[in-house]
């Protein structure tokens, strides 16, 4: 009766996840706990017999593991094997449908061994990469059920530092995929010892762990060929990064982030512009914030005459300006103007193109006059 008390898993080997924990008191009574630690208020009595232990149905009916654990709604017996080769134990109380483990005393790493039924090969966990796009199962076979996997606190994560620096986010929306994605740093704690041969690939399956990152989430197992993932190397951190981000893209799973979008667009706009004018700005901005002729343009980058495609062509897509009751100038960040029409004729707002010179959080809007299709005059204005 010893080795009985206390706490014990409880694993259905047909299912993915295990489901509850169950405590045993000296009096004869079960108490059954979920698996992070809470007593879920059922209780029943067992009965032990030698080796073989009886359990009755609970005090009252809970949830699908009732029905799992106790297929005849009465009660299900088990058998105390020392010598069975468990994956995690050594003596563990099972039958054709359940075994239930005290985590006392762990069977070794490198041992052959039985997990959910599959012979394997238990490992040191053991970091890895998916070096494609790799189907996650519930069973070691191509045939095995398909897994998902949820994603947007996962990349959230991971990607942090990447998803800072873009105007992509997590899509809420696409929460799981039946892939571990390209990239995706992991660890395997098993192998099975039977092996497949995919795509001229001869090569055991691999039980991963992920985990969702998502509140009290726990660590999640799944199948993977083997012949899709290669030894992690920590100094290629950037590089596998970059392969996750690129993968979730193409997957749907980060999605465009609208404002962040069109933030970017802005930033990039004024940093292409900055990198080719700033120079040109200061010269014009020191003869008196405007030139109309070429002698004040003696060099810059620009010219008297030159048309909008060329300006264009030279600075890039201008950001929309539009005139308000007042007649002054200001600018809507968000839109931005097309590159051209079908006979490279640029679309502007009226006979004006605006840019902005950034210099640390201030600088010059540079104000492009046409006459026509002709640059007649540059001004500049000082923003703080």
């Amino acid at each position: 009766m010893d080795y009985l008390l206390g706490t014990w898993s409880v694993e259905v080997i047909s299912e993915p996840l295990n489901y509850v924990r169950i405590a045993f008191d000296d009096d004869g009574t079960y108490y059954v706990f979920s698996p992070f630690g809470g007593y879920m208020g059922q209780k029943g009595e067992f009965k032990l017999d030698g080796n073989q232990l009886t359990l009755f149905f609970p005090n009252f009916r809970s949830s699908r593991w009732d029905d799992l654990i106790f297929p005849d709604g009465k009660e299900t017996s088990l058998v105390y094997d020392y010598d069975f080769k468990d994956f995690y134990d050594v003596g563990v109380l099972r039958n054709e449908n359940v075994i239930l483990r005290s985590g006392v005393e762990k069977n070794p790493v490198g041992t052959k061994s039985i997990l959910k039924g599959i012979e394997v090969i238990k490992t040191e966990p053991t970091g890895v990469v998916a070096s494609d796009n790799l189907k996650i199962r519930h069973e070691p076979s191509q045939k095995g059920n398909e897994a998902s996997f949820w994603y947007p606190m996962f990349l959230t994560v991971a990607l942090k530092d990447l998803l800072e620096d873009s105007y992509y986010k997590s899509d809420v929306e696409q929460k799981s995929s039946h892939v571990i994605l390209k990239g995706t740093k992991t660890s395997y704690d098993a192998k099975t010892v039977k092996e497949d041969t995919i795509d001229g690939i001869t090569s055991p399956w691999y039980r991963i762990s992920l985990f969702d990152m998502d509140g009290e989430s726990i660590t999640q197992y799944f199948w993977v060929f083997g012949g899709y993932l290669e030894p992690y190397d920590k100094s290629k951190d950037a590089e596998y990064n970059q392969q996750l981000f690129d993968a979730a893209v193409e997957k749907g799973l980060l999605v465009i982030d609208e404002d962040a979008y069109q933030d970017y667009i802005w930033l990039e706009s004024i940093k292409r512009v900055t990198e080719i004018a700033s120079d040109s700005a200061e010269k014009i901005h020191k003869a008196g914030n405007v030139a109309e002729n070429n002698d004040v343009l003696e060099g810059t980058v620009f010219k008297m005459g030159i048309t909008k495609k060329e300006l264009v062509d030279l600075l890039g897509e201008p950001l929309r300006t539009k005139l308000d009751e007042s007649s002054v100038y200001w600018v809507d960040f968000i839109g931005v103007l097309p590159r051209g029409e079908k006979d490279g004729s640029v679309k502007t707002a009226g006979d004006l193109l605006q840019y902005f010179v950034d210099h640390g959080g201030s600088g010059f809007r540079l104000i492009f006059h046409f006459s026509g299709d002709k640059l007649v005059k540059i001004e500049t204005e000082w923003e703080k």
